[in-house]
């Protein structure tokens, strides 16, 4: 499988049944829906579900029920469930949002588990058995501290960190440098569109 990274949480993966795009953006400049054959959204918010693009996208969407209820179409995934889309095996992870803010309300959040590989959505979820992990690293509800131990907990070959669109280079280089100095397993950075095997 072939994992590129679009910016902010949008990911593709491509096996060679189909590709696969989880969390088309508004923070995305370009989330390459032309190219994909299928959706994974993991909430509502929109730098992650780009409601827009998506329905103008028609192609098939899975996601939690408040995801399949802003769209108006799609197929509800619940975690523990295990789904098959374009022939792949995705296990549905995860519960809810990280706290952003006690007064903000957490919406229901999925974590997809795709052959060896974890995108959280927004939530530090805990799991065994993860090659690849997506890894938030700056968000209103991100501290580094918790960052940092959760990943080092999952301890992945390989961390690939997304959700920083709001940082300019020099702070991605700085956050960078923090997680490398935590010794967080396997951080490195992909640029965006460039495919890495995973």
């Amino acid at each position: 499988m072939k994992l590129t990274l679009f910016g902010q949480s949008t990911v593709q993966l491509a096996a060679p049944q189909g590709r696969i795009v989880i969390d088309p953006g508004n923070l995305t400049d370009n989330p390459r829906l032309d190219d994909a054959d299928a959706i994974l959204v993991t909430h509502i918010h929109p730098d992650h579900c780009d409601e827009e693009a998506i329905l103008a996208s028609g192609l098939p969407v899975w996601g939690p029920q408040s995801v399949v209820d802003k769209l108006g179409t799609g197929t509800v995934v619940k975690s523990g469930e295990t789904v098959n889309v374009l022939g792949q095996e995705i296990q549905v992870v995860g519960e809810i949002h990280e706290v952003i803010h006690p007064d903000l309300p957490r919406p229901e959040n999925v974590g997809y588990f795709i052959d060896g590989v974890l995108h959280p959505g927004d939530e530090f979820i805990e799991l065994d058995g993860v090659r690849v992990l997506l890894m938030p690293i700056a968000c209103p509800w991100v501290k580094g501290e918790y960052a940092a131990d959760w990943a080092r907990g999952i301890n992945a070959e390989l961390t690939i960190p997304i959700h920083d669109e709001v940082l300019s280079a020099k702070g991605k280089n700085l956050y960078d440098n923090v997680y490398k100095n935590l010794q967080v397993p396997g951080y490195q950075r992909v640029d965006h569109g460039v495919e890495v095997d995973v």
